[in-house]
C-alpha cells in the first residue's frame, strides 16, 4: 500500500512541476523575444493557467502573414522546453541505481514525455492552444505541423517504452 501512495504523490508532484515549467518556458521565451508580460493566472483559468502578453488579442486576430516570429517562439517554448526537459530526465533516470529517486524520475519523465507531445497533436489538428499562432503562420503548410506533432508523440512514447524496460 505504501508504494501506491508514493506513486500517487510522485504523480501529483510531477504533474505540478510539468505544468509550472511549461508555463515558465512560455514566460521566459516571450520576455526574451521582447514581448511584454501582462498577467499570469496560475491554476485559475478553466482549471489551467493563462499567460497573457501585451497585444495578444490583436496578434491572434492578424492574418497569417503578419504574425511576428517572437510570438511563434513564445508559442513553441512550452512544448519544446518540456520535451527537452523530458529528455534530460530520461538521461538522469538511466544513470541512477534503483530506488525512490529513480522511481520519481521515471514517473516525471513519463509525464513530461507524453503530456506535451500528446497536447501538441491535439493542438496541431484542432488549431488551438499553444500551436494556434504557429498553425496560422504556416498557411498552406499546416500538414507539416500535424506530421511533426505525430512524430514527436510517437518518438516520445517509444523512448518511454524502451526506458521502462531497463
Amino acid at each position: 500500500m505504501k508504494i501506491y501512495a508514493l506513486i500517487i504523490i510522485f504523480l501529483a508532484v510531477s504533474g505540478l512541476l510539468y505544468h509550472v515549467s511549461h508555463e515558465l518556458f512560455h514566460i521566459i521565451a516571450g520576455q526574451k523575444a521582447g514581448l511584454k508580460l501582462v498577467s499570469v493566472q496560475w491554476f485559475s483559468y478553466h482549471g489551467g493557467t493563462k499567460v497573457t502578453f501585451e497585444n495578444e488579442e490583436k496578434i491572434s486576430d492578424e492574418n497569417n502573414k503578419n504574425i511576428p516570429k517572437a510570438w511563434i517562439y513564445m508559442s513553441l517554448a512550452g512544448i519544446i522546453g518540456t520535451t527537452l526537459t523530458a529528455y534530460i530526465l530520461v538521461f538522469v533516470y538511466l544513470l541512477l541505481p534503483s530506488g525512490y529517486v529513480r522511481l520519481f524520475l521515471w514517473i516525471m519523465s513519463a509525464i513530461f514525455l507524453v503530456s506535451d507531445s500528446g497536447y501538441s497533436v491535439l493542438c496541431s489538428f484542432f488549431g488551438n492552444g499553444d500551436l494556434y499562432l504557429v498553425k496560422k503562420a504556416m498557411g498552406r503548410k499546416k500538414y507539416v505541423l500535424n506530421i511533426a506533432s505525430i512524430l514527436l508523440f510517437i518518438v516520445n512514447i517509444c523512448i518511454f517504452i524502451i526506458v521502462s524496460r531497463k
